[in-house]
């Protein structure tokens, strides 16, 4: 399980929304002076998001109240999959199905393209449900 600490700004029956600081694996290398995305971690330090978690418990909470959030490590890896690798696996079948079929470098950059597209909207397609969504949702663990 991935845990983070994060401050409650609203809380509702089931869910409450959570500021929590965003915080770069860059802060820890010895390379990030010279590094581009060193570079970016030390623009955007500071800077807080605010998400929707579950509250499954139904903990009592106030504004201002530190709070641990989680998330499965699973589920992570999953929605990664899901999002990245679905529709490029699609987008490069769709080039080589169409490279088999002797089409033009045209025509396959066209079947890979609406390949592309049909993987994201396959995975619109897969992630429409609430319950198969709620499982890509961190969770509130305790109040601190």
């Amino acid at each position: 399980m991935i845990e983070e600490l994060a401050t409650v700004t609203w809380s509702g029956p089931g869910v409450a929304r959570v500021e929590a600081a965003r915080i770069s694996a860059c802060a820890q290398c010895s390379r990030r002076s010279g590094c581009g995305q060193g570079a970016l971690s030390q623009w955007s330090r500071g800077r807080n998001v605010e998400i929707e978690v579950l509250n499954p418990d139904n903990l009592p909470l106030t504004p201002g109240q530190q709070v641990l959030i989680g998330l499965e490590e699973g589920s992570l890896l999953r929605a990664s999959l899901l999002l990245y690798l679905l529709p490029l696996l699609m987008l490069v079948a769709g080039a080589l199905f169409a490279s088999v079929l002797g089409a033009g470098e045209a025509l396959q950059m066209l079947v890979a393209a609406l390949l592309l597209l049909a993987g994201f909207a396959l995975v619109r397609l897969l992630t429409r449900n609430t319950a198969e969504l709620s499982r890509y949702q961190p969770v509130l663990l305790k109040t601190l």
